[in-house]
């Protein structure tokens, strides 16, 4: 506390106050004293509790990836399995996270694609090293696309932005929907409805782009490819 004195009541009162207590009028530095300013703890930025967790991160995703190897190395004679694929994919993934979604800022569906097809590739590498039964191919990844899909145009429809910047990601959505129909096509997925529904809702979405927003596309294209 600093010693302050009233030029009015004529009191020194012990406080860090800037006016009395008793009549509110502005305190004086007390004989000897000096005007002091409170200490605040010192601000951290953003950039440097980023730079924090960054390097913890990649401190932990190291030791777990070495740890995995190291221990899928020691057991694959009694196993067979190169389980430790699926960790690295895993940290893979947390690391794609972690770019383009903590970190990211703006164009929600570019980060959308993004997340699909690295969320497509972890489960994949899950299903094809824990019995290959081809539940990602199948059912998941279609879903993921249409979810994608879906997820973009309701974006579009209900924020007033600039098609083009909605363009690229969802083309790249709707394309990546024919693929489990294609993989369908060479008999490597078994299940049709799924694949037929990402499909349809692909072909669907390109043909309404070009038919509800032709101009768009037609000044995008040539913005990006100098037409």
């Amino acid at each position: 506390m600093i010693m302050k004195k009233c030029p009015q009541c004529q009191v020194e009162v012990n406080t860090e106050r800037k006016t009395c207590p008793l009549c509110f009028a502005l305190l004086q530095p007390g004989e000897g004293e000096t005007p002091q300013l409170t200490p605040y703890p010192k601000y951290r930025s953003r950039a440097v509790r980023y730079n924090v967790f960054f390097r913890i991160l990649t401190f932990l995703s190291i030791i777990t990836a070495f740890v995995s190897i190291v221990v899928n190395v020691l057991t694959y004679r009694d196993h067979g399995k190169l389980w430790s694929l699926v960790v690295l994919a895993g940290l893979f993934y947390l690391w794609v996270l972690f770019r383009s979604t903590i970190r990211g800022y703006g164009n929600v569906p570019r980060r959308l694609v993004i997340q699909m097809l690295t969320l497509s590739a972890l489960l994949y590498v899950i299903d094809r090293f824990s019995g290959n039964s081809g539940w990602a191919l199948s059912y998941v990844i279609p879903f993921l696309s249409m979810a994608s899909i879906l997820a973009i145009i309701i974006l579009l429809v209900s924020n007033t932005v600039k098609f083009g910047d909605y363009l690229s990601a969802l083309l790249a959505a709707s394309v990546f929907g024919f693929i489990p129909f294609i993989l369908w096509l060479f008999d490597i997925v078994t299940t049709l409805w799924p694949s037929l529904s990402a499909a349809s809702l692909s072909f669907s979405t390109i043909i309404g782009m070009f038919i509800f927003a032709g101009d768009h596309i037609k000044e995008e294209l040539k913005k990006r490819f100098h037409i």
